[in-house]
C-alpha cells in the first residue's frame, strides 16, 4: 500500500466486525489495533499512533461524530466513518466536520481497502516527506502555509491546526490569492465530488477557515463563490 506499512486503529463495538476487518487488514500486511471502548480511544491514538483510524459511526451511547470532532480538534489524521445504516444527513455531517470518507459495513473488505488506499494517497501526514505537487510553502505577510505540516502558521510560529479539507481549501483559494473560486471548483478538488443545490459542505469549511484565520480574509462573492484576500493587519491575531 505504501512503502511503510499503514497502522490502522479500528474503533467499533461489534466485536466479530472487529476481528473480521482486523484480520483481512493484517493479511493484506497493514498494522491493527482494535478497541470497542470509546474511553480507550485517546489513549489508544497516543500509545498506537495509527496513520488512519476506522470509525464506528455508533458505539453505543456515544456517537462516532461526537469523537470526530474532538479528534478533529488535535489531529488531522485521516478518518473513515463505517455505518450499518447510510444515511444522506449523517453522510454530508461526517465529511462536513472532518471524515475522509464513509463506507457501509456490508461493503466487501476488498472495497473497504480500497477506500483506506485512496485516503492515505490524498494524505500527507505531518513530518513526513509531501508529495511534489503540495511541496512548496506558500508565504504571505508572515503567515505561512506549511506543505509539511499541512497547517497553517502565523507569524508568531504558533499553528492554526486546520483539518485536512481545511488546508486543501486554503490552498486552492491561496494559489488564487485576489481571484474568486467557485464553491464547484472547491468541492471537485477537495470532497471529491460536484457540488450539488443543498450541499453545505464547502460553506461549512469556509465558515471554520475564516473563524480560524479572521472573517475579513477570505469573502464570499455573489454566485461566484468564494476569494482570498490576504492578511489584513488589524485581522491578525
Amino acid at each position: 500500500m505504501t512503502a511503510t506499512l499503514p497502522r490502522i486503529l479500528v474503533l467499533d463495538d461489534d466485536p466479530a466486525y472487529g476481528r473480521q476487518i482486523a484480520a483481512y487488514l493484517q493479511a493484506q500486511g497493514c498494522t491493527v489495533a482494535v478497541t470497542q471502548e470509546p474511553q480507550t480511544f485517546q489513549q489508544q491514538m497516543e500509545h498506537f499512533a495509527p496513520d488512519l483510524i476506522l470509525l464506528d459511526q455508533r458505539l453505543g451511547d456515544v456517537r462516532g461524530t461526537e469523537l470526530l470532532l474532538n479528534l478533529r480538534q488535535r489531529s488531522s489524521t485521516p478518518c473513515i466513518i463505517v455505518t450499518g445504516v447510510s444515511d444522506l444527513t449523517d453522510r454530508i455531517l461526517n465529511l462536513e466536520i472532518g471524515a475522509d470518507d464513509e463506507v457501509e459495513k456490508t461493503a466487501a473488505p476488498r472495497e473497504l481497502l480500497a477506500r483506506i488506499r485512496a485516503v492515505l494517497r490524498r494524505h500527507v501526514p505531518r513530518g513526513r516527506d509531501p508529495a511534489p505537487s503540495k511541496a512548496r510553502d506558500r508565504q504571505i505577510d508572515g503567515w505561512v502555509l506549511s506543505a509539511l505540516r499541512r497547517d497553517l502558521i502565523r507569524p508568531d510560529g504558533t499553528g492554526c491546526n486546520l483539518t485536512s479539507s481545511e488546508f486543501e481549501t486554503l490552498a486552492l483559494l491561496w494559489d488564487a490569492l485576489g481571484r474568486p473560486v467557485s464553491r464547484a471548483a472547491i468541492s471537485e478538488a477537495v470532497f471529491k465530488r460536484p457540488h450539488r443545490p443543498g450541499d453545505r459542505a464547502v460553506d461549512t469549511v469556509v465558515m471554520k477557515l475564516r473563524i480560524k484565520i479572521a472573517p475579513g480574509n477570505i469573502r464570499a462573492v455573489r454566485i461566484a463563490g468564494y476569494v482570498f484576500t490576504g492578511f489584513t493587519v488589524e485581522e491578525d491575531q
